[in-house]
């Protein structure tokens, strides 16, 4: 078993992600890391603490995040989003190589091209619809919380 599946694992499990406004990537990064342990603790916040040993995907431009210019581009020519970083990693521990490489090809890819690109994906729309508008009852978490939900 890798370290990231180990981390994920541990009773007291912590990953955090950027807050504010959300996209397929990060929502779909909680929804894995919620299948690989239902009792991990997903925090949002505007910056890594410095003392944060957790997992942390989508900010703080460490291994899984891919907000920086040298960001990781797949052969085909697809950019690496955080869900994809995240699944190059467990997605073969979850369904094995090859299904990994597929399920990669089939589904995480056009969610990763869609928040590198823009390029239209009805899955990741969806999923954006769940942001708040300005004048909407309840907080933007609640709201990541409920379309996480909906992507588990």
């Amino acid at each position: 078993m890798n370290d990231l599946l180990n981390k994920i694992r541990t009773q007291s499990a912590t990953a955090l992600t950027h807050s504010g406004k959300f996209h397929a990537d990060d929502v779909f990064s909680s929804a894995l890391l919620l299948y690989l342990n239902p009792e991990i603790t997903i925090l949002r916040g505007n910056r890594v603490p410095d003392d944060f040993d957790g997992i942390v995907f989508d900010i703080g431009r460490g291994k899984y995040d891919h907000h920086q210019k040298d960001s990781r581009i797949r052969e085909n020519g697809v950019p690496y989003a955080a869900f994809g970083l995240l699944w190059e990693e467990l997605g073969p521990e979850i369904l094995g190589e090859e299904l990994a490489q597929k399920f990669d090809e089939a589904f995480v890819q056009p969610l990763d091209n869609n928040d590198n690109t823009g390029e239209k994906n009805e899955l990741a729309t969806l999923i954006g619809n769940f942001n708040p508008t300005w004048d909407a009852e309840g907080s933007n978490d609640e709201a990541f919380f409920q379309a996480v939900s909906v992507a588990g």
